[in-house]
């Protein structure tokens, strides 16, 4: 390891930096491009990856270029954990773009939200560990806007409930209840098998973890407009479970998990064109979400063909 190399390495770790470290750092927390390549690259570069850093605007690009890659999940999480650690002033949005060496077109693409909470990182560390959601959840702390050195006693009626928030077409916020969900996926789409003769809204068959797991596009069953496919490379897919069964549901993005207190939720009565209303359970005026019901979504009657 070169003396800069191992100077990046303390950088990146240690919880009382050097001066040289914390020169380092406040480099990258200024904005330098090179800086942060050097940081990433220290993690990248073990997997055969290197990263270039450009700015645009207010937006970071990072083009990743490697002979073969590894699944993108693993390349956004290497940097999205880094940069949550760096805490770039007045950086939310970065865009990642992975190339192969030989290949003048992208690979893929994947655009990142650092405007997160505590709840988002734990939720990265389970994407990460492959443990299941409902594990990594159940254990989180509270979010509070209240001072740290008050800690409010629970009211005995409060029955607060985690969701994992994501986005329908283009200005549709949406939660799934957490404990309704076994995993979240980001697939290369020549990954999916096409299997003719299903409704539009049927993606194909992905293999998972040796089990044939069914990929739809939630928006195409929702009416809201399937996705462009052919614009994209990559796929975020949420794993609902129900009973013994599972289903990947195809979104536009996923963002942090959040609990809110079910009460809340408006009756969605009146509120959806009929086609749309069976699938909600309810409405949060507070967030403007729907909130999916994911038993509903298993038996739409469309999918009752498979």
């Amino acid at each position: 390891m070169t003396p800069y190399s191992a100077t990046i390495s303390n950088a990146m770790n240690t919880t009382a930096p050097t001066p040289e470290q914390d020169r380092i750092l406040q480099q990258a927390r200024a904005g330098d491009p090179q800086v942060i390549a050097r940081l990433l690259n220290y993690k990248l570069n073990p997997e055969g990856i290197n990263a270039k850093v450009t700015w645009s605007k207010s937006r970071l690009q990072i083009d990743l270029s490697a002979a073969e890659f590894p699944q993108p999940q693993r390349c956004t999480q290497i940097i999205e954990r880094g940069l949550k650690k760096l805490q770039i002033p007045g950086l939310s949005q970065v865009e990642v773009i992975g190339n192969l060496s030989e290949q003048s077109q992208p690979l893929w693409r994947q655009t990142l939200s650092l405007a997160s909470t505590a709840l988002a990182i734990d939720l990265a560390a389970w994407l990460e560990s492959g443990s299941s959601l409902q594990d990594a959840v159940v254990n989180l702390p509270a979010v509070s806007s209240r001072r740290s050195d008050i800690t409010p006693l629970p009211h005995p009626e409060a029955q607060e409930q985690k969701y994992l928030n994501f986005q329908l077409g283009i200005e549709n916020p949406a939660l799934l209840p957490v404990e309704s969900i076994q995993e979240v996926l980001y697939l290369a789409i020549a990954h999916v098998l096409p299997v003719p003769d299903m409704p539009d809204c049927v993606l194909g068959i992905y293999n998972w973890r040796g089990e044939m797991l069914w990929i739809l596009d939630l928006n195409h069953l929702l009416g809201l407009g399937g996705l462009d496919l052919e614009s994209l490379s990559t796929v975020t897919v949420i794993i609902l479970k129900f009973s013994t069964h599972l289903l990947g549901v195809m979104v536009q993005t996923i963002d942090e998990i959040t609990p809110y207190d079910p009460t809340l939720l408006q009756p969605p009565d009146g509120l959806f064109p009929p086609e749309l209303e069976p699938y909600i359970t309810g409405y949060l005026r507070e967030t403007s979400s729907i909130v999916l019901d994911s038993e509903a979504i298993f038996h739409a009657p469309i999918l009752q063909r498979r």
